[in-house]
């Protein structure tokens, strides 16, 4: 009761942040809606997983690659125009699309051209808000603030799916699109009638390629110069890695024994853990001690792959994915919250870029190697006759999806492994203590000219 008054007065205490998050977390419905609905009008018109996974790959990729040169924009420019002009743009494509859609000229590669510059929008997006968030609300409520942003997106990853099934039958993809771009005027509104402070301003006068490149070689000397941001950073490069792998991983190791019934009650269970953990870590913050929280709930994610990949049996996986779910958002809360709780406010555009942009990388290679390691090595090794089918196989079961089941379980303990590991090496140094201070200096809303 206590956690959750808390959270009720810093709804009520901090507006501007308020009416952010609520545009924001609308923002975030729309365009699963629209992603969700040019994913399924992609496939009707090319009946082609290839074309589909493009889409995705454009979607991602760009915006990966260039948050480091973003970082430095963020951090050069006014962080509450730049959400508005990127938030703009990207109301500009959904526009461009609907017009081409409505006139009936929608092509394949209009999709593709709208994924990518989608993508760079995005990635303006992403970090000046997660830069925005430290100069609206204390430094002791970033936990709660944090968990609030994961509901939103925990909220947009379960529903939009539903949503998006029921309104395109009825609406169809139009539809979608103009409820996107309604979503996408209706942030902009709020973000208009709130001010986000600007920090103290940094040393970022000289313009030019080579201005650029030694801003980005600055923000990666913020970072290497504390050995304990670049074991965070290590942490969740690996944390992503596995992320990437379980994503590619869960369909075919359910499908390979159940119905996509089946399948899609699994997932809704993992959507609900999803959004259990995004309340938690609203309500409770995270604690006072954010690298404890973040491996403790490391190593609890670890045990859930452990426990989906050990049998094909849907209770034990369902049980492991909902466990493993629930984690995400309090680990990437806390993530988050340590980031912006350790480095100042006029180099964070360009540490939570570099952040983003390596963790990213680390996500997309996990979702190439997860099929060649399963193909072509462990669901031959766990077949009826594989290598492994007298050893391993008679812990987990041998046939179609084990060799699945397998990695999974190598995944997990993986990350239990290391979690534990670094907990105890972070329980015999005041980390907590350190995280308050950035470069010598204690982060606090003194520290923040309002702009």
């Amino acid at each position: 009761m206590k956690y959750l008054t808390q959270l009720i007065a810093l709804i009520c205490e901090f507006r501007n942040f308020t009416l952010f998050w609520l545009g924001q977390s609308l923002s975030e419905i729309g365009n699963r809606l629209t992603g969700f609905g040019l994913g399924i009008w992609v496939y009707q018109n090319t009946h082609a997983v290839t074309e589909l996974s493009l889409i995705l790959f454009l979607t991602a990729l760009p915006g990966i690659l260039i948050t480091p040169f973003v970082g430095v924009l963020v951090d050069r420019w006014n962080r509450k125009w730049t959400i508005i002009f990127s938030e703009i743009a990207a109301t500009l494509i959904t526009l461009t699309l609907a017009i081409l859609l409505l006139q009936g000229h929608l092509q394949l590669w209009h999709t593709y051209v709208s994924a990518f510059f989608t993508s760079v929008c995005g990635s303006f997006q992403m970090t000046a808000k997660a830069a925005a968030l430290p100069m609206m609300v204390p430094r002791n409520q970033m936990g709660r603030v944090n968990g609030l942003i994961q509901f939103s997106t925990a909220v947009g990853q379960l529903a939009a799916p539903i949503l998006a099934g029921i309104l395109i039958a009825n609406v169809q993809l139009q539809g979608l699109l103009l409820i996107d771009l309604s979503t996408y005027l209706i942030t902009l509104l709020t973000l208009l009638f709130i001010h986000i402070p600007q920090p103290e301003t940094s040393v970022l006068s000289t313009r030019g390629m080579t201005a650029i490149l030694n801003d980005i070689v600055y923000g990666w000397e913020k970072i290497s110069s504390r050995f304990f941001l670049l074991i965070l950073l290590a942490f969740m490069t690996i944390y992503f890695v596995v992320n990437g792998m379980t994503s590619v991983l869960i369909n075919p190791l359910i499908l390979s024994f159940c119905s996509p019934t089946t399948f899609g009650i699994v997932m809704s269970i993992a959507g609900c853990g999803m959004v259990a953990g995004s309340v938690v870590m609203t309500i409770w913050g995270g604690g006072k001690k954010s690298i404890s929280t973040l491996f403790i709930f490391s190593a609890l994610n670890g045990i859930g792959l452990v426990i989906a990949g050990i049998k094909p049996f849907i209770p034990t996986i369902a049980l492991g994915i909902f466990l493993s779910f629930f984690t995400v958002p309090i680990i990437l809360s806390t993530n988050s919250t340590i980031l912006q709780t350790s480095v100042q406010p006029n180099v964070q555009g360009r540490v939570l870029s570099l952040f983003y942009t390596v963790a990213g990388l680390g996500g997309a290679f996990g979702n190439l190697i997860a099929s060649p390691l399963t193909d072509g090595f462990l669901e031959p090794m766990l077949s009826t006759d594989g290598v492994l089918a007298g050893t391993v196989g008679r812990l987990i079961e041998t046939g179609q999806g084990r060799g699945i089941g397998f990695l999974m379980i190598l995944e997990g303990l993986i990350i239990l492994v290391i979690s534990v590991i670094l907990f105890n090496y972070f329980a015999y140094i005041p980390i907590d203590d350190k995280l308050l201070t950035a470069d010598g200096q204690i982060l606090d809303n003194k520290k923040i000219k309002a702009t």
